[in-house]
């Protein structure tokens, strides 16, 4: 039936699709030949990601779970090919369309089922949020006629699809909450008793629906029954996950056995009325209802001097306030930018949007060892109060903490990523969860996030952040000589609170005889060192997150005699092929250690601080003759250009 609404609103000729169920195309009423497996997966991946671009090494991922052949490319190009002829058609060929770096396919409520649902889904929610109960119910109830059974179920395997059906599977519940909570509070809990029963059986460890339908059994005359079903919910929390019912539920459970009148029946036009002040509802589209676990507010304090930012945390808000399922976004940056700093603050920002608390968890040891998968999958387990010890094998913490998340609305931030198949097993399946990761890397190859790119602050936030932390009155009395250190900092958050760190414990020393011991090669590291906090100590991370190679790469950069180098250069100071040269100096780039700048033939820019920092580590590890040598190398080759 819920394929019959989309067709009913599409025009004549129009193709229609439908998801919420066994992959459909239907034009002027009929069936439309999807074509083979492959193209079907093909159009599936676009379809979950309707409006939006799917990269085509995602596109290729998806049709070959294997390695992709050399091929991918050209047969994704004769796929698309084939599905803006013969499934599109004529009318819509052109919703399908090339924009970088892969395909898009543009459909409307009326030609896609999902968004159809979704659509509906927001309109029931605004209902609930304005407390107009009665108009809530009929788009709810709409939107989860749409279901035609498990949607996409052939496509169940493919990983980058599976991830958006369980995502989607996990929605349709919290709307069928919503709903059935909406039924209950105008008192039709004879109505929807035989449909809770159904969906608690399919859904066992689904706390909101359960206490539904608890509420549901009590005003149906069914006490014991209604006892007996948080017995069942207990003891399978505890066989299945180790852990014991909300507070939320033992509340309403003892409520229940007290004969709480409370309970009875609805308030008149309110919220549903989950027994008065015996169980704390939040606002209807917050997800399970539970009130805030204090326990979890676990983020590092906000840092009152924070600086700047504002673009990149309205990003990050709006990422988090305007999408229910918010994808994982990761803010990337070089070492000292202010990753973690960002990632705190906007946390912070976020409080009342993810009602059960925040989780901060480093991936890094205090010795900088990047700690394992199960090791992390443990503390998050204890920290959401799992009894006993947690499951011996990596796969059932997964799936103890994606379980136990998939009731809440938490904010996880995971600091100091390194790659994208360290974050996989961390994050949520299902739920109004939140993820926020801090990484030196991109992380391109995680499905679906939202990207933060980090860079250096403009000097207008450097000087501003140098005012906070070495006094407004000493920067402002000398704006030139605060824009020279500055400046001698890079923009580098890092190095700049260090420099106004070192300012406020040397009041006497004047801002102008600061900036000249800066512009001092010999004592610029020197300088930039306070307490634990050091360019060098930051510096010396690189060497442990590149690798042996690229380690190498960077600690030659320190032959250079200023900042600025190409291809060739580096070539010469590698002793090596000009194209494997430029691809070391690509992959230093993508590890925020260098920048590139796309002139005629691509420069490459590493800071003066750490560029000195790489000649101290080259004079100290490499012989007087090597270093010798390399130099002769990068004048003979800077010769010939």
């Amino acid at each position: 039936m819920g394929a019959t609404v989309v067709r009913e609103k599409a025009e004549a000729g129009e193709t229609t699709f439908a998801v919420l169920g066994p992959l459909e195309a239907r034009r002027d009423g009929g069936l439309v030949p999807l074509g083979p497996f492959k193209q079907r997966v093909l159009l599936s991946l676009l379809l979950c990601h309707a409006n939006r671009i799917v990269p085509v090494d995602q596109l290729s991922t998806a049709a070959w779970s294997e390695e992709p052949p050399r091929t991918a490319l050209k047969n994704v190009q004769v796929y698309v090919s084939a599905l803006r002829k013969n499934v599109l058609g004529e009318a819509d060929r052109d919703r399908l369309a090339y924009r970088p770096p892969g395909y898009q396919l543009r459909l409307g409520p009326q030609q896609l089922d999902v968004l159809l649902y979704e659509t509906l889904a927001r309109r029931g929610r605004q209902h609930l949020r304005d407390r107009e109960i009665t108009k809530a119910v009929g788009p709810l109830h709409e939107a989860l006629r749409l279901w035609r059974g498990d949607p996409l179920p052939d496509m169940a395997h493919v990983p980058l699809i599976s991830d958006e059906l369980s995502r989607l599977r996990s929605e349709r519940m919290s709307v069928y909450e919503d709903w059935a909570e909406a039924e209950l509070s105008l008192g039709h809990h004879t109505h929807i008793i035989g449909s809770l029963e159904e969906n608690v059986r399919r859904h066992p460890l689904r706390e909101r629906l359960r206490s539904t339908q608890m509420i549901a059994l009590f005003r149906c005359g069914r006490q014991s029954e209604a006892l007996a079903q948080y017995e069942d919910m207990r003891q399978t929390l505890a066989r299945e996950l180790g852990l014991q019912p909300s507070p939320v539920l033992e509340r309403l459970y003892r409520a229940i056995l007290a004969g709480d009148p409370s309970l009875d029946g609805p308030s008149a036009g309110g919220p549903p009325h989950l027994g008065g002040a015996t169980v704390i509802r939040p606002h209807p589209t917050a997800g399970h209802g539970q009130e805030v676990i204090a326990h979890l507010s676990q983020l590092p304090r906000d840092l009152a001097d924070f600086t700047g930012r504002r673009e990149s945390v309205q990003d990050i808000l709006d990422v988090f306030r305007t999408r229910r399922h918010s994808p994982p976004v990761v803010i990337s940056g070089p070492a000292g930018a202010g990753k973690t700093a960002l990632a705190v603050h906007s946390a912070h920002l976020l409080r009342e949007r993810f009602r059960d608390g925040q989780l901060f968890v480093r991936l890094r040891t205090a010795g900088g060892r990047e700690r394992s998968i199960p090791d992390v999958l443990a503390e998050i387990l204890r920290t959401c109060g799992f009894e006993g010890d947690p499951p011996r094998r990596a796969g059932e913490r997964v799936a103890a903490c994606r379980a136990w998340l998939a009731e809440r609305s938490i904010l996880l931030i995971f600091d100091e990523a390194s790659t994208a198949a360290q974050i996989r097993p961390l994050l949520p399946g299902t739920g109004d969860n939140g993820v926020l990761i801090t990484s030196r890397r991109r992380l391109s190859a995680l499905e679906s996030a939202h990207h933060v790119a980090l860079e250096t602050f403009t000097p207008a936030e450097g000087v501003e952040l140098l005012r906070r932390t070495a006094g407004a009155e000493r920067v402002d009395a000398d704006p030139a000589a605060a824009l020279r250190v500055v400046g001698t900092c890079a923009n580098l958050p890092l190095a700049v609170r260090i420099a106004g760190a070192r300012l406020a414990a040397h009041r006497h020393v004047r801002l102008s005889l600061f900036a000249d011991r800066l512009a001092d090669e010999h004592s610029l590291l020197d300088e930039l060192s306070v307490d634990d906090l050091s360019l060098r100590t930051c510096a010396a991370t690189y060497e442990r997150d590149l690798g042996p190679e690229l380690w190498t790469s960077l600690r030659r950069l320190g032959a250079l005699p200023s900042g600025e180098f190409t291809a060739d250069d580096l070539a010469a100071l590698l002793d090596s092929d000009v194209r494997l040269a430029a691809d070391v100096a690509d992959r230093l780039a993508e590890a925020h250690v260098v920048t590139a700048e796309p002139r005629p033939s691509p420069v490459y820019l590493i800071a003066d601080w750490l560029r000195l920092y790489a000649r101290e580590r080259l004079q100290r590890e490499e012989s007087a003759p090597q270093r010798t040598a390399a130099g002769e190398r990068l004048r003979r080759a800077r010769a010939r250009a």
